[in-house]
């Protein structure tokens, strides 16, 4: 049904040669040290002769579930605590968390804005490649005033949606407590949990998959359609597309185990913070908690298409880790942030990961894909959500 109609070149990531000693990279008036692990000889990253392509239209394709967010900044803890939750998580919402959403609503402080990870990543991707619908976005929602809400934030920020309409549930909606540099995300999924595999057999949704080369899916939707994940990876791996792979949240490793395992032979590159490659290591009984050998271990997982798997492993304050065939690993500093510029850490992950994917779809270097995306993800914390129209053009000397 989602016949490639025309023959694509793999990725090919470039293997850059590693060496111990440190060269220098600028990130927007920051002198950083780039170190790099091996005993391999010099050789210069550099994105000066690398020239940009011209996008064409929906080259990028996100699968994940739309979300309204409702936001609000608390000065305590109290409403944490009435609910049970963490300062800093991500879960999905039970029955006693029926009442927050309601809650939150009645505030005086809530603010509204799309979300859901995935659509923000693609929101951002759009934010920097500036040329409207070079991506394609499908999840579910409901038939209902948020459901138009969240298109009409998508669309004017240039992603191409094709939401499946469930007129049984509600569009779902993401309570973000924000508390300080800490931020608590409960998910009521609502309709964004019924998607179905069948939606993409519709025609006009064949021609959008037939026509992309890079494909972005996240843990938060394996869980809710892995039929339609496995068949997304199938295809990737069958015509020498690209698939990512975030892993999204630790409850998605220890829930999603199996899911994870039937795709993992498929995923070009897995996206994961600290915490959920070592949720990983402990689903899979690896015994270890060495960030550098769960990673290297997760590279060399069985591949079906013969290509090299890479796995990027992100943190807050430690170097982004970038783990390739042969045992090379790349780490990139992550620059400090002025705690008094922090407005809201929710969203950061998501804008790294759509900077990451504006470049890397554009074939640029590697060490300019992560660059891109460490200068998205501090653009995003410096406000509430992810509201881009409060944020400037994006250009390359931003970088």
């Amino acid at each position: 049904m989602l016949n490639r109609s025309r023959q694509l070149l793999p990725l090919t990531q470039k293997s850059v040669p590693l060496w111990r000693s440190a060269t220098y990279i600028s990130i927007k008036g920051y002198q950083t040290n780039l170190f790099f692990r091996s005993a391999f000889g010099k050789r210069t990253l550099s994105s000066k002769n690398s020239k940009k392509m011209e996008l064409p239209e929906g080259i990028l394709i996100g699968f994940g579930n739309p979300l309204l967010d409702i936001t609000t900044v608390i000065e305590d803890n109290m409403l944490l605590e009435k609910y049970g939750l963490e300062e800093n998580a991500a879960i999905i919402a039970e029955e006693k968390h029926e009442s927050l959403f309601e809650e939150l609503d009645n505030m005086d402080n809530a603010q509204y804005s799309a979300g859901g990870a995935c659509q923000n990543s693609m929101r951002v991707f759009q934010w920097i490649v500036q040329t409207p619908y070079r991506c394609a976005f499908f999840g579910a929602v409901g038939k209902d005033k948020f459901a138009e809400r969240i298109a009409k934030r998508a669309k004017a920020d240039g992603v191409e949606t094709h939401y499946q309409v469930k007129e049984e549930m509600p569009t779902g909606t993401c309570a973000v407590i924000v508390s300080g540099q800490n931020r608590s995300l409960v998910a009521n999924l609502g309709a964004a949990a019924l998607f179905t595999e069948d939606w993409m057999d519709e025609e006009e949704n064949c021609c959008v998959v037939d026509r992309a080369s890079y494909f972005y899916i996240t843990g938060f939707f394996l869980a809710v359609s892995p039929d339609t994940v496995f068949r997304m990876a199938k295809l990737c791996s069958e015509t020498s597309r690209t698939l990512i792979l975030n892993l999204s949240a630790v409850f998605v490793l220890q829930m999603q185990k199996e899911q994870l395992d039937g795709i993992m032979p498929y995923v070009d590159i897995v996206i994961g913070n600290k915490e959920e490659v070592l949720a990983f290591s402990d689903t899979h009984l690896w015994n270890t908690k060495d960030i550098f050998a769960i990673g290297k271990q997760m590279q060399s997982l069985p591949k079906e298409n013969g290509r090299p798997r890479m796995v990027m492993i992100t943190d807050a304050f430690c170097p982004v880790l970038c783990f390739q065939e042969n045992d090379k690993i790349l780490e990139y500093p992550v620059p400090k942030v002025d705690k008094h510029k922090i407005v809201d850490t929710n969203g950061c992950g998501d804008a790294f990961v759509g900077g990451f994917l504006s470049q890397l779809v554009q074939k640029m270097p590697l060490d300019y894909c992560i660059r891109t995306g460490i200068f998205a993800s501090r653009q995003i914390i410096g406000v509430l959500g992810v509201t881009l129209e409060k944020l400037p053009k994006f250009n390359e000397k931003c970088i």
